[in-house]
């Protein structure tokens, strides 16, 4: 049993950033938004749920998944874990929040431009 696991369905705010590293062990690095919607609240005037963004990142073969497969707008379920990601800056302590996925599943087909 994993003490800490993170499953999120939602879709990508963006086009994933790929960065490909060189050297002995080479790996591709995926990063990108990921929207997911509190269907528990109230709609909005506008008729939106209140969402959460998450930072996700990924390497090895996941992120050549993602590089070849994902594009802004398209749904998917991730799993994976929390990651906090603190330092600091000026002076000052800064706060953040990544999702380190482990695995995901396409909950839509991909869409075709044209």
């Amino acid at each position: 049993m994993k003490m800490n696991q993170i499953s999120l369905t939602g879709r990508l705010t963006e086009d994933p950033l790929i960065s490909h590293r060189a050297g002995n062990e080479p790996a591709a690095h995926a990063v990108f938004n990921f929207a997911v919607p509190d269907m528990s609240m109230r709609k909005d005037e506008r008729g939106n749920y209140p969402t959460d963004y998450f930072r996700c990142s990924c390497w090895g073969r996941m992120a050549e998944t993602v590089e070849k497969h994902c594009t802004k707008g398209m749904k998917l379920l991730i799993t994976g874990k929390l990651k906090n990601n603190n330092y600091e800056k000026n002076g000052q302590k800064v706060y953040s929040n990544e999702i380190v996925i482990d695995s995901l599943e396409f909950l839509e087909a991909k869409r075709q431009d044209g």
